[in-house]
């Protein structure tokens, strides 16, 4: 782990796990009480990734109209998503930037929770092996494991480092509703640690159920417009995730299957409340704006049809205009005149949705003013 990502990311999520352990006294409810604060700090972003999602579904089908139109020209239809996002006010990239956001804060977690004596009692290295060293133990700071054990022989031999304590180190016990939370279950010994990763697998398979149904109530026209190869993919994920946290939870110590788990109900929590919460206060907000957006879209799709006649009528009065210069003259002034009616037309077309912007705001003040 590096020293930076460390010192600014991990070690204040270790010492509030560490702030918690010393109120509660119990390694794993303090376990629980951590991941939700670690939940709370991250729902504004989660908020604003799910804003983000909606609105990239809702222009989902008309992005779709565009590269089917210009699906042999790369550039156009670069230059007419980039109008679409623009016109609508989508980041396509916002979801990737909160992701890279919260990922940091997920990582760190697991650290914290990995390493309790580095994040969580601040020791150093030299401290951790001279602690080892005392109780007999071989350390191996690489091991995923290596801390916890560790920090369980210690809770075991604390007559033996008690005078550590001044360096640092904590008599952390890590039993909890029957276990033991530093041992590792295994596949060959059927006892109460199995617990941990069938827990761990169905919290993961209900999440990714309930996030799909959740998906599908907020934005029902989402699945008609993902691709067959989409469908798949979130179908082979809805298996594979749950597979992968049974198979994480067997890995490793029951103390990071209980994190694993508790962040999976917590999760399962945090989407039905989001997923209310938009429902319920921002629907009016986002009717209001779908009206608007369709009207702009109408303005748009006719706007293209007119340049698309006009491009066909200028080509015809070229051509035409070989056999004949009075002709050609005629045609030609013809062209200006269309070409100044359909600027005319864009110009009010435009004045038009300035006016019906301007009162969609009144109304919304007005609303606010009532409420």
């Amino acid at each position: 782990m590096g020293n930076f990502f460390g010192i600014i990311i991990v070690r204040p999520l270790g010492l509030i796990l560490m702030a918690i352990f010393s109120l509660v006294q119990n390694y794993g409810l303090a376990l629980v009480i951590f991941t939700l604060i670690v939940k709370l700090i991250l729902l504004p972003f989660m908020y604003k990734q799910k804003k983000s999602m909606k609105k990239m579904n809702l222009v989902q089908a008309e992005s779709a109209a565009l590269q089917k139109r210009y699906a042999n020209n790369r550039e156009k239809l670069n230059e007419e998503m980039t109008k679409l996002y623009d016109r609508e006010g989508v980041n396509p990239t916002g979801s990737c930037l909160l992701t890279f956001i919260t990922l940091p804060i997920m990582m760190a977690l697991y650290y914290a929770v990995r390493e309790p004596m580095t994040y969580m009692m601040g020791l150093s290295n030299s401290t951790i092996t001279k602690i080892a060293e005392t109780l007999g133990h071989t350390y191996d700071s690489s091991a995923v494991s290596g801390q916890i054990e560790l920090a369980k022989l210690v809770s075991d031999n604390w007559d033996k480092v008690s005078r550590f304590a001044a360096d640092g180190l904590v008599n952390i016990d890590f039993n909890f509703l029957g276990i033991d939370l530093s041992a590792i279950p295994q596949f060959t010994q059927l006892n109460i640690l199995w617990l941990i990763p069938i827990l761990s697998g169905g919290t993961a398979l209900l999440s990714s159920l309930v996030m799909q149904k959740l998906q599908k109530v907020q934005n029902p026209n989402a699945q008609n417009n993902q691709s067959a190869q989409m469908n798949s993919t979130m179908n082979t994920m809805l298996i594979l995730m749950p597979l992968m946290s049974v198979w994480i939870a067997f890995t490793l110590p029951a103390s990071m299957g209980v994190y694993w788990t508790v962040n999976n109900i917590f999760s399962i929590v945090q989407e039905l409340g989001l997923t209310w919460y938009i429902m319920t206060f921002d629907k009016a907000e986002d009717d209001e704006k779908t009206k608007e957006r369709k009207r702009r879209e109408a303005a748009h799709q006719q706007r293209l049809a007119e340049q698309e006649e006009a491009k066909k009528a200028g080509t015809q009065v070229e051509y035409r205009g070989a056999k004949s210069d009075n002709v050609s003259k005629k045609k030609l002034k013809a062209r200006e005149a269309e070409q100044k009616r359909l600027k005319e037309k864009e110009t009010a077309a435009r004045a038009a949705e300035i006016k019906a912007q301007k009162e969609a705001a009144r109304r919304a003040g007005r609303q606010a003013d009532d409420e």
